[in-house]
Order: structure tokens, then C-alpha cells, then sequence
């Protein structure tokens, strides 16, 4: 099976199956059965696993690192993976498109992937508001013990002068 689903994903350019996949992901996970099931088997709640660092306590010692889901669409989704953490973004204070496409290359044979993708983003008041959201979310929940951290990646947009950069990062900061 997985065979077949790796082929049909093959089939579209790198960057078009990343976010199919991950949508396809997210309507399974809507059905609170398969949602049950994938949480079962990737979901670790086992407190010998937890490890506390500058006064967090991280679930477990796996995480993702920014550049897989640019724009906090995909939180529940990746906590129902069993990431401990996740660090969005890049985000910028405007939302941008990034570089020209095609941006994300495969290398098959390396099993590798070249990105080129250049802080495409919603910009930070989007990606703010559904980290708002989902905190929102996870508050009222019995599982909000279970907390998954997120870090954040900022970065200037394309067209900020290097010199004026440190303004972009701060609104970033402050969002």
C-alpha cells in the first residue's frame, strides 16, 4: 500500500504532494476513529520521556524543525504524530510567496530533497491568530496536559533592506 501512495504522490512536483499529503492527513485525522487509531500507535505520554530545558518541560525528545509546516496548519495533525515539539515558519511580517516555482527538487537516489523555497508564508498576523486558535483549543481540552510546544522561526521579508532587517524581527517577536 504505502508503495502505491509514495508512487501517486511521486507523480506530483516535491512541493504539491508535501501539502496534498499533509491535507490528505488532516481529513483522516477528522474521523475520530482513524484519529483515535494513528494517535495509538504514534503517541507517546510516558513521563520517563519528558525532558525539562530552560524551564519547559518537552514531552519527548523528538521534534520538527521549521520549514515543514511554515504556516501552523498542521499542529494537530504532527502532535498526533507524537512530535514532543515543532518549530513553525519561517514567518515573516508580511506574507509573501517565496521564491519562483518549481522551489523543491527531489534527489531520488540520495533520498534527499533541495528547498529553495524562500520564506513563502501567510505572514505573522495569520499565523498568530491560528496559534491563538489552536491554543484555545487545547486549553479547554482534558489533554492540554499533554501540551505540544512550538517555537517559532521569524524572519525579514524579501524586500526589507538588510540594514532595516531587525524591525521585521521584532515584529515578528512581538506577534
Amino acid at each position: 500500500m504505502y508503495r502505491i501512495v509514495r508512487g501517486l504522490f511521486f507523480l506530483l512536483d516535491a512541493e504539491k504532494a508535501h501539502y496534498r499529503a499533509m491535507d490528505l492527513f488532516k481529513l483522516l485525522c477528522s474521523v475520530p476513529f482513524i484519529h483515535y487509531f494513528i494517535r495509538k500507535l504514534f503517541y507517546i505520554n510516558d513521563s520517563q520521556n519528558a525532558t525539562e530545558l530552560f524551564g519547559l518541560t518537552f514531552r519527548n525528545q523528538v521534534g520538527l524543525a521549521a520549514g515543514f509546516d511554515k504556516n501552523a496548519l498542521y499542529l494537530r495533525e504532527l502532535e498526533t504524530l507524537g512530535f514532543g515539539f515543532i518549530e513553525i515558519g519561517t514567518v515573516t511580517p508580511e506574507p509573501q510567496g517565496g521564491n519562483e516555482k518549481p522551489r523543491l527538487f527531489r534527489l531520488p537516489e540520495d533520498q534527499a530533497l533541495i528547498n529553495r523555497m524562500g520564506f513563502n508564508n501567510d505572514g505573522v498576523a495569520v499565523v498568530a491568530e491560528r496559534l491563538k486558535a489552536w491554543g484555545l483549543k487545547r486549553t479547554s481540552s482534558p489533554a492540554a496536559k499533554r501540551r505540544l510546544l512550538i517555537g517559532g522561526n521569524i524572519g525579514k521579508n524579501k524586500t526589507t533592506p538588510n540594514d532595516q532587517a531587525f524591525k521585521d524581527y521584532e515584529i515578528c517577536f512581538r506577534a
